[in-house]
């Protein structure tokens, strides 16, 4: 697979009679915009509205930040199996991304009809909070939508991503015909045999366990979130989106996926430090032992099969995820194949690990911090000027208290860095 990304950088979005870009300016026709979200009669109301870095603004609740993308040669879809879209491979031809900013999906909507575990992501575009994210470092254009209020969870959640895509096809097309001014070719071209070679085994929460629904919102390969057992992806289809989508943390969104500084790095140092063979995709959040044993042993057996040598390891989420990510290492390690782990840590509080299962074939860690931002030390954020979004949080563990959400904060309980974006990551051999 031969992939061209081009790239045209966004330093200011505005509204205007006609969407195009040009020099770092991207104009965008907002009722054009709008009627094309409204095209699906599910949607009840959609707005848009504009956030820089910097501004004393707050985005609320956040579903998912997509980086605007478009296929503009080769075959699919760009994000390809989601809300409806084509499922064709992607991965070939040529990509046009506008970078530095992101579509921000904006909505009331829990993510699945079983209730609990709320989406309780907010971007600060300023203050102690934005400091932490990378995604309050973009120009955000939002897209605040609500569906019919008579829909089920899952539908309605379907209506909205699906805005949020209409959305980024709308803006992503004002590229379609121009030369961009960056360009970058993908390929896992043939490299010296004698260079190490290193797989990249991404594991990838799966909501089903929880929801009890196959189809819930969360990050999809191909559209789906239900668990499976490995797949085996060239790293050209997850920056065609094959990788994609909302959830409930600010670190594994589609723009953070999309961006994921660890695939890039590996990518770009194949032929020179190692040969990169590409991406093995493990669901997780099995329910037993067994099954998170056997994806275990599945897992590294791919990897053995396709000639891996070495691998690196990150996962989305926290809790009984832990473990079969945790035994995927193990197997490689039984197997002969040299790991390396990125993860976050919990707070060792009453001399408890900072690893839900700390086995000796984790021997190599690279820690990005604790996730929990009480360990952090994360204050309470400033009232801002303006909220985009919901004008109302509901807080606490029963979610039984409503504050203006302008108003003074603590922050979401997550930082979550999965793929070393921050600089507080740490390594201890």
């Amino acid at each position: 697979m031969r992939l061209e990304m081009g790239t045209f950088p966004v330093e200011r979005i505005t509204f205007g009679p006609e969407t195009c870009y040009a020099d770092g300016h991207l104009q965008v026709d907002k009722d054009a915009v709008a009627e094309a979200v409204h095209a699906d009669p599910r949607i009840a109301s959609v707005d848009l509205e504009v956030a820089y870095p910097g501004e004393s603004a707050r985005i609320w609740p956040v579903r998912d930040v997509i980086e605007p993308r478009i296929k503009v040669e080769g075959p699919g879809v760009i994000y390809p199996g989601t809300a409806g879209r084509a499922i064709t491979t992607v991965g070939e031809g040529r990509t046009h991304r506008l970078s530095g900013m992101g579509i921000t999906e904006v909505s009331s909507v829990n993510w699945h009809d079983a209730g609990g575990d709320f989406v309780e992501v907010y971007l600060d575009m300023s203050g102690p909070w934005s400091d932490l994210i990378p995604l309050s470092q973009l120009i955000h254009l939002c897209a605040v939508v609500e569906p019919d209020p008579g829909l089920g969870n899952e539908a309605q959640n379907d209506a909205v991503h699906k805005a949020a895509l209409v959305v980024n096809d709308q803006v992503a097309a004002a590229t379609r015909h121009l030369t961009p001014p960056q360009q970058e070719v993908f390929e896992l071209r043939e490299v010296d045999p004698g260079l190490p070679k290193v797989i990249y085994i991404w594991c990838v929460h799966s909501p089903q366990a929880m929801s009890g629904s196959p189809t819930a919102f969360c990050t999809t390969t191909y559209g789906l979130t239900q668990l499976t057992p490995p797949w085996f992806l060239h790293p050209n289809e997850i920056l065609d989106g094959a990788l994609t989508g909302p959830y409930r943390t600010a670190f594994a969104m589609s723009w953070t996926v999309a961006n994921n500084p660890m695939l890039l790095d590996l990518y770009r140092r194949h032929g020179v430090d190692w040969n990169f063979l590409g991406v093995i995709a493990l669901r997780t959040e099995w329910t037993t032992q067994h099954e998170k044993q056997l994806m275990a042993n599945q897992t590294a057996k791919l990897a053995k099969f396709l000639g891996a040598q070495g691998a690196m390891v990150t996962w989305d989420a926290g809790g009984n995820e832990f473990i079969e990510v945790v035994r995927t290492i193990q197997a490689c390690e039984q197997l002969g194949i040299k790991t390396v782990f990125l993860t976050s840590e919990d707070d060792a509080t009453e001399a408890a690990p900072t690893m839900l299962e700390p086995l000796p074939e984790a021997n190599a860690i690279v820690s990005t911090s604790f996730f929990k931002t009480r360990t952090l030390e994360v204050p309470d954020l400033p009232p801002v000027d303006r909220v985009i979004g919901l004008q109302h949080k509901d807080i606490g563990p029963l979610r039984d208290q409503r504050v203006p959400a302008a108003g003074q904060l603590p922050p979401p309980p997550r930082h979550d860095d999965h793929y070393g974006f921050t600089t507080m990551s740490c390594i201890e051999y």
